[in-house]
């Protein structure tokens, strides 16, 4: 899509409308596009978003090096809520505008610690993150050897799926784990 359809959305205009608490808040716009508007306090940078491809409307919070979306927020302060929220995704300027509106909303209400710059709360989103990533990534890795662990024991390869298992043990089912004691047994 080309540059006017974007500027027709009215986006910057609304963000500036719907986040005008940002500046209440001693934050200053440093820079806004036609899908982008960054705002900036002490080294706390606030982005709010169009997608180009996913037409979502989002938001997130940079401090200390690391991205915080504001799902990442919403998870970490209400999961209850997270299992509900999702991205707006809008092509009008009217729904937009009200993606806007409802993002700031979530952002005054959820985002408040990181608007405020509260350390203690950025070293648990910090803590959080990396632990969702090892379990994402524990689950990719369990997806890809339950298969291999489960075709070496069904061929009495028993080392091989001790192997596996043993990599994988924090996923195991309850039949696995005794497939894992078996495979020990006869390893030794």
């Amino acid at each position: 899509m080309d540059t006017a359809y974007y500027l027709n959305l009215n986006f910057e205009e609304n963000v500036r409308k719907a986040f005008a608490f940002l500046c209440e808040l001693g934050f200053a716009e440093i820079e806004a596009l036609p899908t982008l508007v960054r705002y900036q306090k002490d080294g706390i940078e606030v982005n709010v978003y169009y997608g180009r491809q996913s037409h979502e409307i989002g938001a997130s919070i940079i401090a200390f090096g690391n991205r915080y979306p504001i799902s990442t927020i919403i998870r970490i302060t209400d999961p209850k809520e997270f299992d509900h929220f999702h991205y707006t995704m809008a092509s009008t300027p009217d729904g937009v505008a009200a993606a806007l509106e409802d993002l700031s909303l979530l952002m005054k209400h959820y985002g408040r610690k990181a608007l405020e710059g509260d350390f203690q709360f950025f070293l648990m989103l910090e803590r959080q993150q990396r632990m969702w990533a090892e379990d994402y990534a524990l689950d990719v890795l369990t997806r890809q050897l339950r298969p291999q662990a489960d075709e070496a024991f069904r061929k009495k390869d028993y080392l091989k799926a001790t192997e596996l298992y043993s990599r994988i043990k924090e996923r195991l089912s309850p039949a696995e784990l005794k497939k894992l004691n078996i495979a020990e047994k006869y390893c030794k």
